[in-house]
């Protein structure tokens, strides 16, 4: 029963299409354009992600950065930031 909520829940949460956004420091939020959503049932998802300094934007001192190509994203691992923004 378990299994089968957390597998719908996904499934909405994940719909292609649509873009998630989370900030992953104080003032950096990373957004995800979901592209596929076929492999979530095992934990991965097709998606091009842009990562911004909203504070510089807010700012006007950077433009606001492009999507990167397209890319599996494991959805434990989407969050996690390396620092570096591209």
């Amino acid at each position: 029963m378990f299994q089968t909520l957390h597998r719908w829940f996904r499934r909405r949460r994940f719909r292609e299409g649509r873009t998630i956004s989370r900030f992953i420091a104080p003032d950096v939020r990373r957004d995800i354009l979901i592209v596929s959503a076929a492999r979530i049932d095992e934990g991965i998802i097709t998606g091009r992600v842009r990562t911004s300094n909203v504070l510089y934007l807010s700012q006007r001192l950077v433009r606001e950065p492009e999507f990167e190509p397209p890319r599996e994203l494991r959805i434990e691992d989407m969050w996690h930031w390396t620092g570096q923004i591209l």
